[in-house]
């Protein structure tokens, strides 16, 4: 079967990566008491350290700097459908994802790159670990790693391949989706105990880790912190579909004595470009979404000159003045890529491609799970504390990360709306605004209403990753966003409910047929971009649903 595409490259630039720069540790490794000759576990450690960085690299995907596969497989994709960024580009003459005609080689690459990149290294760890009942330390952060990874997986398909991953075989089943997050609960248990153990015995002063991991550098408490984040990000994401076992798993979160993430969990990009600077600044592939505009804009957020630059188009500047946010709206006839080019590009400051290096990556954030608390404290769950105290602080830690004042003005703002979208070349695109969310926080709201300023705040404190943002515009509905104007997916996806996930690749079908058809009976209804998820229970308040 063709599931690992580039693995054998990836290793061995992950390996070579590894020997440049980890000399300065060898005195120090040479001290720690694994137990053998430092000699014998030298190479040893060298091939299992190298594993991690490649996973790290794989969450947010340009581990090779191959900046059109993350193009692919994210920003063609999740960025456009969560409503973050829209292309100016026609790419192949508009029948495109963006436009709901599933492309086969864009639908297909995110099951390679993941399997690849997280499934493939992590196998080798739990061999060298887990098999030989050692270094558990190494192999619980690769099974958080592996979580944090692949429930991106499985919110792009479905069922995914996980536990049959790696056992050879002619064929390899898929579990669903319900299945993977069962097993996801599980992995989490499994990593903190791993990690608790070894904190507790003779080895805890090593820090084998420490030359490797590039977002913690070997900090176990750190990684103990991660997990009660991932498990309340998984808890919440349940919430609709298994409310007992959400409340349980988020209150376990909230209990457990490591706490959360208290700094956002940042992948640096020293040796990592930051993709959407080329994609934005080489490229000119990504642009404002008409969403942004109208949310962002229609609020006041002083975020916005984060995120987005002034549009420079002539017609723009004509209508609007010099200082106006353009977007451009999901499914946009193109036509012509210069029509939109210069509507507002990602902001220069962060994103142009001389910051490639320096733009890093928020793999979570504070703010995200103090989202994640404000909406279990709405659901009544123990322990999450105040819903609105929860939420301001979301909305604080938002604007501390950026370096962006003025948040206690714009927390008392209970007047400010969406504004209505025009686009000066195509006025048939114009529309009033979808959502009439405000900032402040009124206890007298209703839960539904409350859930929209949560969610709507989360997106915007969670840009660029359109991954999660995503996700979440299908659990709930929120924001609410402008349906998509060209839908070229033959009448399987409402224009109003909006793609619900990705088609499984051609490649399953040919080299896994039996396999991915048992898949596609575990799903909804057929493999196409318009069948809900597991979790996906009634497409939110996007179908008119309540979310309570």
């Amino acid at each position: 079967m063709k599931k690992q595409f580039y693995i054998a490259v990836f290793a061995v630039a992950a390996f070579m990566g590894i020997l440049s720069g980890c000399t300065d540790g060898f005195d120090e490794m040479n001290t720690n008491p694994y137990g053998v000759t430092p000699e014998h576990k030298k190479p040893y450690v060298l091939e299992l350290g190298g594993f991690i960085p490649q996973m790290q690299k794989s969450i947010y995907f340009n581990r090779e700097n191959k900046d059109w596969d993350f193009q692919i497989m994210q920003n063609l994709s999740s960025d456009v459908y969560s409503g973050y960024m829209t292309p100016p580009t026609p790419f192949a003459g508009d029948k495109n994802n963006i436009t709901y005609f599933m492309m086969e080689g864009w639908n297909s690459y995110s099951f390679g790159a993941y399997n690849n990149g997280l499934m493939k290294p992590w196998t080798k760890i739990r061999e060298m670990t887990l098999d030989k009942n050692e270094f558990l330390e190494v192999y619980a952060v690769s099974l958080l790693l592996k979580v944090q990874g692949m429930q991106q997986s499985t919110d792009i398909y479905g069922p995914i391949i996980y536990s049959d991953y790696g056992k050879g075989g002619v064929s390899s089943k898929y579990d669903s989706q319900e299945e993977v997050y069962k097993t996801f609960l599980k992995e989490i248990d499994d990593a903190q105990k791993y990690i608790r153990d070894f904190q507790k015995s003779e080895r805890k002063a090593a820090r084998l880790l420490a030359e490797y991991d590039l977002i913690f550098g070997g900090d176990y408490d750190q990684w103990l912190k991660l997990a009660n984040s991932l498990r309340l990000r998984i808890a919440i994401r349940l919430s609709k579909v298994d409310p007992a076992l959400a409340k349980e798993q988020g209150e376990k979160a909230v209990k457990d004595p490591a706490g959360f993430l208290e700094k956002d969990m940042i992948m640096p990009t020293l040796t990592m470009k930051n993709p959407l600077n080329i994609l934005a600044y080489a490229y000119d592939d990504a642009r404002m979404s008409a969403d942004m505009e109208s949310i962002m804009v229609g609020l006041k957020d002083p975020r916005i000159s984060s995120y987005f630059d002034y549009a420079t188009d002539e017609e723009v500047v004509k209508k609007h003045g010099p200082k106006h946010y353009q977007g451009i709206r999901q499914g946009t006839n193109m036509v012509n890529k210069d029509t939109r080019k210069n509507y507002s590009n990602l902001a220069e400051k962060r994103f142009s491609v001389s910051k490639v290096n320096s733009n890093d990556i928020v793999l979570m954030s504070v703010a995200e799970i103090c989202f994640l608390r404000a909406e279990g404290a709405l659901r009544g769950w123990a322990g999450m504390g105040s819903a609105e105290k929860l939420y301001e602080q979301g909305v604080e830690a938002s604007f501390s990360s950026l370096g962006v004042a003025g948040v206690a003005d714009y927390l008392k703002d209970g007047t400010s709306k969406p504004k209505a979208y025009d686009d000066p070349a195509n006025k048939e695109h114009d529309s009033e605004a979808v959502s009439k969310v405000t900032v402040k926080w009124n206890e007298a709201d209703n839960k539904e209403v409350k859930l929209e300023k949560i969610i709507t705040q989360k997106w915007i404190a969670m840009f660029p990753n359109g991954r999660e943002a995503w996700s979440e515009f299908r659990r709930t509905g929120y924001p609410r966003l402008f349906p998509i104007l060209v839908n070229n997916s033959a009448g399987t996806i409402d224009s109003k409910i909006m793609i619900r996930r990705l088609p499984f690749s051609k490649d399953e079908y040919r080299d896994n047929k039996a396999e991915v058809e048992k898949a596609v009976k575990m799903l909804k209804g057929a493999d196409n971009g318009g069948t809900m998820l597991w979790w996906d229970t009634n497409a939110g308040a996007a179908a008119g649903a309540s979310n309570f």
